[in-house]
Order: structure tokens, then sequence, then C-alpha cells
């Protein structure tokens, strides 16, 4: 049994019905992407160290990943708050590539 990915995508079902919910686009400009898989499991870490967030709609692609992000339970959560937050989780969890720029909107 894998534990890839096993965070994410599943809030999808938390979030039906959920009419405040709205997620952050995240986009990562990177490069030196090695193994999709490792990405993945970097990206489940983030709702391991930030419970409170749902993560869907990942995209891993050698030079770019994208998700969105958001929590359901905190709907005056803003785009500078997951900025933050990931800017954290950058610094104390080094990913398996290099990161270019990163994007909140």
């Amino acid at each position: 049994m894998s534990d890839e990915d096993y965070n994410i995508e599943t809030g999808k079902d938390y979030l039906e019905g959920t009419t405040k919910f709205k997620p952050v686009k995240v986009e990562l400009n990177v490069s030196n992407v090695k193994k999709t898989d490792e990405v993945h499991y970097w990206i489940n870490e983030i709702t391991n160290q930030y419970a409170d967030l749902v993560i869907t709609n990942v995209k891993a692609d050698p030079d770019k990943i994208s998700f969105d992000i958001g929590s359901p339970s905190m709907e005056d959560l803003t785009a500078e708050d997951i900025e933050f937050r990931m800017k954290e989780y950058l610094e104390m969890n080094i990913p398996p590539f290099e990161v270019k720029e990163l994007k909140v909107q």
C-alpha cells in the first residue's frame, strides 16, 4: 500500500456544498524535478504540517507545479496567509527540486 497522495484530493468530498470555500492557486516555477512521486510526496506533506488546509487539482510538470489550496474551516484565509505558509514550508521542508519562483493568487 502506497501513501502517495494520501491527503491530496481527500478534502474534495468535504468541500461539496461548501459555498464559502475559496481555494487559492499556488504555482511554483521549478527546475531539476527528477521524480513525480517525490513532488507529490512533498506536496502531500503540506497537508500534514498544516492540517487545516486542503489541496486539490495538483499538476506537476518538469518546470511548473501548481495546485489549489485553502481551508473550508477558515473562510477568512487570504492569499497572503497562504503565501506566508508556503514560504515557511519551503524553508522548513527542502523540496526535491529547485524553486525559481512562487506565485500565490
